[in-house]
């Protein structure tokens, strides 16, 4: 009797687990926010292959993809971005309008790639780094509000307008401000050189870079592949 029912136990046990282990859910929501960088826009005005698309691609492969949002437009800046989360705007998902801050709170992993698309252009001021530092720090305090998960923020590289110091100068507050947050800072800036970018008079990257800016990513992801 008593090896009857050790053995009903233990089967017992095994079944639980058998059940645990086919109706766990393992998948992940992905979000990707920010500007051109983070969609991947081209210098010809359309969208190609970006970081995030690796990223979206491999967890497909893996099934383990739930769900994967995208709010990322070119030109988009980090005080757009921020008023565009705080007024709940929607992403459009299989023909369904999902609030924005929905999607930050249901996001796994959430990449950010902001910053590039409005610095690009023009001569970075001490009065630029301040208005950034203030405009970032509410951005990264915005979607910690919603967001306690991982939450991967990419640095910038140089452009045509910029040296390195600058751009070391404008990844310094990135750094500072994303690490304060306990968010993980990924430094881009020594990977891209002059052959990655489409054209000589634009700051976009073809799909090569963004294999590389992904291949960065990819070891610092706590849910691992």
């Amino acid at each position: 009797m008593k090896k009857k029912l050790i053995l009903l136990t233990l089967l017992g046990v095994i079944f639980t687990f058998i059940i645990y282990y086919y109706t766990k859910n393992d998948n992940l929501t992905i979000l990707a926010l920010g500007d051109g960088l983070s969609s991947g826009m081209t210098s010809y005005n359309i969208e190609g292959y970006s970081f995030n698309d690796y990223l979206r691609e491999d967890y497909k492969l893996l099934h383990k993809l739930n769900r994967y949002y995208e709010y990322a437009y070119a030109n988009l800046t980090i005080k757009e971005l921020d008023y565009h989360i705080k007024a709940n705007d929607t992403i459009l998902y299989k023909d369904k309008q999902i609030e924005l801050q929905q999607a930050i709170n249901e996001a796994d992993i959430l990449t950010l790639a902001i910053g590039l698309d409005e610095l690009a252009n023009i001569k970075i001021t001490s009065q630029v780094r301040h208005e950034f530092t203030t405009d970032f720090k509410e951005l990264i305090s915005t979607i910690k509000s919603l967001n306690h998960k991982q939450v991967i923020v990419l640095g910038i590289y140089n452009t045509n307008n910029h040296d390195a110091l600058s751009t070391s100068k404008i990844n310094a507050i990135i750094r500072d401000i994303t690490l304060s947050n306990n968010f993980t800072y990924v430094d881009i800036s020594n990977l891209i050189t002059n052959n990655y970018f489409l054209t000589n008079n634009s700051h976009y990257l073809n799909y090569e870079a963004h294999k590389l800016i992904y291949e960065q990513i990819k070891p610092l992801i706590n849910n691992k592949m």
